[in-house]
């Protein structure tokens, strides 16, 4: 018998004799399998049967420790450091523009890290790596390189992929898209933590389902995350609609508190949603990126207004900014100085 094995025989006995795991159980099942030894099968039945049951909190922080440990840890010497979590597996309906935001939080004086892949069923939308290498932006950095970059002054921000950060768990690719559905690891692997902060680290994550704020406060607590911002974020992301309230959540303690964020409360007024492609109704990285440089350059509309909330809301909810309307102005500033695009620029290879 395996950890795996004995996992399984406890998640997938049907609806009335499953059992749930405890923590050491579930990490040493999710341990066997990035260790690439446990039977793909199995690890797939272990994953499915997981989401049907529905995972406790302790089995979401065992697999989350497992993935943990398999992420070797960098420290930045910055007094804060906001980890941006979009969804790995991208967008199909809005364009990704917060792959801009990190340079734009970096030239705001809060230092920001993204993480990502290239591409991840079985949605397989435009991602962050997509946009930014199209840009001439190495997305292959280690996590060294990712460190050093978030430690220069003129730079404060740095794409990471899963592949550098998280080998082991990056190896799972397939496993994941011809398991069709997507298991625990597509919430948990957005709250890896590859590089902390000397003083805070926050996390900036999106939500679709209602039961998720609380489980995403109670993990991020327990990881080590000084704050989280959750928020109920166009296709699970991190930006709300723009034309509408939101129901989002913070938390500083594990608990998820209610906080309702309001485009009109930043000084913003929009009719869309979020950025949507102009020509047709597919998104594509290129314009993605001619979007979101026009938006770099002080260009009105929806990305530009995106990049203004997304900014104003990781500065309100760290502290930098005391209200919410200074945050966004203050953001406004750092783009139309062309602060924000310098930042950006500054990476490009």
């Amino acid at each position: 018998m395996t950890a795996l094995t004995d996992a399984i025989k406890k998640v997938a006995t049907g609806p009335h004799l499953s059992k749930d795991l405890n923590l050491e159980e579930a990490q040493a099942a999710m341990t066997e399998i990035l260790s690439g030894e446990a039977d793909p099968v199995q690890a797939a039945i272990f994953f499915i049967a997981l989401r049907i049951k529905r995972e406790t909190d302790a089995e979401n922080l065992g697999i989350y420790q497992a993935l943990q440990a398999c992420t070797r840890q960098h420290e930045v010497n910055v007094d804060q450091l906001l980890l941006m979590a979009d969804p790995f597996n991208g967008y199909n309906r809005h364009c990704p523009i917060h792959a801009f935001l990190p340079a734009v939080l970096a030239a705001a004086d809060l230092p920001t890290l993204s993480q990502g892949v290239k591409e991840m069923g079985p949605k397989f939308g435009v991602t962050h790596s997509q946009v930014l290498s199209l840009a001439g932006i190495n997305v292959d950095l280690t996590t060294i390189q990712a460190r050093d970059n978030i430690n220069a002054s003129d730079v404060a921000w740095a794409y990471l992929d899963q592949a550098q950060a998280s080998p082991a768990l990056f190896t799972l690719q397939d496993l994941r898209t011809r398991m069709i559905k997507r298991p625990s690891l597509a919430t948990l692997e957005k709250m890896i933590m590859p590089i902390k902060a000397s003083g805070k680290t926050h996390l900036h994550i999106g939500f679709v389902h209602k039961a998720y704020p609380a489980v995403l406060a109670w993990i991020a607590n327990a990881a080590g995350f000084d704050s989280a911002m959750i928020v109920r974020g166009i296709e699970g992301g991190i930006l709300p609609t723009l034309r509408e309230p939101a129901n989002c959540f913070q938390s500083y303690t594990g608990q998820a508190e209610s906080c309702e964020l309001d485009p009109s409360d930043f000084g913003l007024a929009q009719t869309t949603r979020g950025v949507l492609p102009m020509d047709n109704e597919t998104v594509t990285a290129v314009e993605t990126l001619e979007l979101g440089m026009k938006a770099l350059d002080g260009q009105s509309g929806a990305a530009f207004d995106s990049l203004v909330y997304g900014g104003a809301i990781g500065l309100w909810h760290c502290g930098l900014q005391a209200s919410k309307q200074q945050a966004a102005a203050h953001v406004r500033h750092v783009i139309q100085s062309g602060r924000a695009k310098a930042f950006f620029q500054n990476v490009i290879s």
